[in-house]
This record gives structure tokens, C-alpha cells and sequence, in this order.
């Protein structure tokens, strides 16, 4: 709204000038005829009358009602000029001068004609008075000439939309994995074109390397809008690269994790651009990642061999718990074999140790079957080669 007001009074600003031109041009042209014109209350009270209308006009007009002032004012002059020439050569200036005079009307029209500047709704057209040091935009559709050595066309800054897509290559993320490439799209525009004149960072080295890549001098670069639309991708190219980063170390921990939280990114991206470009007069309109470059074994379990390592580690605890439970049956057998008086032979250990024996083990006989063993204290059992058959 500030910036709307701004150019309203400067759009004003060259309305009272241009009415002051040609309230000039009356003023001069009615002097001239008070002064060649035989004194009468009638051409008095004529002059006072379209002088005052004049101010009028030249106060309060806009620019139709000054156009039909300006129109006014030039016939007024060719009559000032019929009655100046008469009265300084007779009959032959009464002819000379309005054709001379005809002559300059036409070269002022048509100079005013060609420098008319024509402004298009989606360009600002910045100026310079160099009077006042100070800047304004023209006003669409036309605008007057500019005043020679007082006034100057310094710019042509696009206010359309603009895109442009920025490729930043690897990416560090909070964890372990790096991303290769992203490419981020961009939409903005120019919402303040005096600030993005005077307010774009290291504008001096950045304007002057895009007006030599475009082989102008820097001057004549600024009146292309194409001049603006490069110097303005170049700088949003260095934001993103360095917001891009941070958001991406900041806010994920692996290739993947950036890949899903991508949305969330370019709105994070978005909103730190914005702080940025408000103080050049930008605004960042959208931000989309478009693409990421990932290699396909990112997206794959972090440890390639962890399923083999997890299979191995089930085989070992299955087997060590099989072991175990082996063990302990064999604890058990020796156990009961000892609280029976068997006594516990290489044979019997063989056979519980190799599973090809174990049907030796269920061949024994019970152990209640069992004589028990000779040597076991208080059994008064005969000796060997000593027993009574029955």
C-alpha cells in the first residue's frame, strides 16, 4: 500500500509538471497577445478568463483534460504568432512566422510522441531524478516524456511471475547417508521493484558479472527485464543451496528420511526464502522438490548383511540351546544310571555321546534287571566264576 502511494504522488507529480508546461506555453502566448493587439477591455477580460481556466485545469486535470489544454494552448500560440509576426514584418510575418511556428509544433509533437513512454502492466519502468536523488515508477499504460538532463530511465524490472529450477548436489543429512542431488523448483515475483533496485546483496559484483555474460555495459543491461530475471534466478540460486543444506542436515537423518519428509522441506525451504527476499522485494510464491538422487541402495537396510547376520545368530542360539537341552539329558541318564549301581562303562558313554548308539542305550535292561555292581560296599554277593546256575 506504501508503495502504491509512492507512485501515486509521483504519477501526480508528473501531471503538474506537464500542466505547468503548457500552462507556460498559454501564458506566454496570451502575453503576446495583450502585448501586439490593440489594448481593449475585450481582450483583457479573453486573457484573464483562459488564463484562469488554465489554472484550473493545470490544479485539478488529469491527463485527458490536460491533453485538451495542451491542444488549446498551441492553437493560442499560432495566433500569438500571426500577431507577433505582423507586427514586426506586416503582412509577410503575419505569413512567416505561423508557418515557422507550424513548423516547431510539429517537431515538439513529434519529439513528445517518441519519447511517450509506453508501460506495460507487468513491468516498472524505475526513474531517477537526478535533482533529487530520488526514484519513481511510471505509471501504466503512457507516460510523458522524460525532462532532458533531469530525468532518467534506470530500469526495467519484470513484475510477472518467474520459475527457475536449482540443482544442489551432496547433501549432508543429520545421519550417516548423503544425498547426491536435488533439484528444487521455484515460483516468485517481484512485489517491490525499488527494493529489488537497491536492496539485492553484493548487487555490485553480481549486476556487473550478468551484464558481462549478456555483453552489455551495466547501464543499458538494467532496461532489459531479461537483465532482472537472470540477476534474480543467480541470487535465489545461492539461497536455496545454502537453505536446502541446512534444512536437510537439520530435519532428517538419512537419504530416505529426506525422500519422505520432502513436503515438509519445501515449506520449511519456503518460509526461510521469504525472510530473505522480503528485504529485496521478492516473493517466493512456491517451493517443490521435484527430485532427488538417491542410489538404490539407499533406500535399502542400512546394513546390506543384516539378514545373513541375523540368520547365522538364530542358527547359533537354536544350536546352543539344542546343546543344552542334549547336555542336560545326558546329566540326567548318568544321574539315574549312578543312583542304580550301574557303574558307567566307556560303552555306555559312547553310546550316549554318538547318536548311532542310542539304540544300544534302550537295549540295555531296565536298571531294576541289573545285577548290581560286586564292589559296592556291604553287598555280600559271590565271586567272580562263582555263581550258582539255576
Amino acid at each position: 500500500m506504501a508503495s502504491k502511494g509512492i507512485f501515486g504522488r509521483n504519477d501526480q507529480s508528473a501531471r503538474y509538471a506537464a500542466a505547468s508546461l503548457v500552462l507556460g506555453l498559454m501564458f506566454v502566448s496570451l502575453v503576446v497577445i495583450y502585448l501586439t493587439v490593440p489594448q481593449n477591455d475585450t481582450v483583457t477580460l479573453l486573457c484573464v478568463v483562459i488564463m484562469a481556466v488554465s489554472l484550473l485545469i493545470a490544479l485539478n486535470g488529469d491527463w485527458n483534460e490536460i491533453g485538451m489544454m495542451a491542444a488549446f494552448a498551441a492553437l493560442t500560440s499560432l495566433m500569438a504568432s500571426y500577431f507577433f509576426g505582423r507586427d514586426v514584418l506586416g503582412d509577410t510575418g503575419g505569413v512567416l512566422f505561423p508557418l515557422v511556428w507550424i513548423g516547431v509544433l510539429l517537431y515538439v509533437f513529434r519529439w513528445i510522441s517518441s519519447h511517450t513512454v509506453v508501460v506495460p502492466e507487468d513491468h516498472a519502468i524505475m526513474v531517477a531524478r537526478f535533482y533529487s536523488g530520488s526514484l519513481y515508477r511510471l505509471q501504466p499504460p503512457l507516460a510523458p516524456p522524460l525532462i532532458p538532463l533531469l530525468e532518467r530511465r534506470v530500469a526495467t524490472i519484470p513484475l510477472y511471475e518467474l520459475s527457475h529450477d536449482v540443482k544442489v548436489a551432496k547433501i549432508n543429512t543429520g545421519g550417516s547417508h548423503s544425498i547426491d542431488e536435488v533439484e528444487v523448483h521455484l515460483r516468485y515475483r517481484v512485489k517491490n521493484p525499488e527494493f529489488a533496485l537497491a536492496n539485492i546483496p553484493n548487487r555490485g559484483q553480481i549486476q556487473n558479472d550478468v551484464a558481462r555474460e549478456m555483453g552489455r555495459d551495466l547501464e543499458r543491461a538494467r532496461l532489459d527485464v531479461a537483465f532482472w530475471e537472470k540477476l534474480l534466478a543467480r541470487q535465489l540460486t545461492h539461497e536455496v543451496d545454502d537453505i536446502v543444506r541446512e534444512v536437510i542436515f537439520a530435519e532428517t537423518k538419512s537419504a530416505t528420511d529426506a525422500y519422505q519428509k520432502r513436503h515438509h522441506i519445501s515449506r520449511e525451504v519456503l518460509r526461510r526464502l521469504n525472510e530473505l527476499t522480503q528485504r529485496w522485494g521478492v516473493v517466493v510464491t512456491r517451493v517443490d522438490i521435484d527430485y532427488f538422487s538417491v542410489p538404490e541402495d539407499r533406500f535399502r537396510s542400512p546394513d546390506p548383511d543384516g539378514p545373513v547376520k541375523q540368520e547365522v545368530k538364530r542358527i547359533l542360539e537354536t544350536s546352543k540351546a539344542e546343546a543344552q537341552a542334549e547336555a542336560e539329558r545326558i546329566r540326567n541318564i548318568v544321574r539315574v544310571l549312578r543312583e542304580e549301581g550301574i557303574e558307567i562303562s566307556p560303552e555306555i558313554i559312547g553310546a550316549l555321546l554318538i547318536p548311532e548308539w542310542t539304540g544300544e542305550i534302550e537295549a540295555l535292561p531296565p536298571p531294576a534287571t541289573m545285577q548290581p555292581s560286586s564292589n559296592k560296599p556291604g553287598n555280600g554277593g559271590a565271586k567272580p566264576g562263582n555263581a550258582t546256575r539255576q
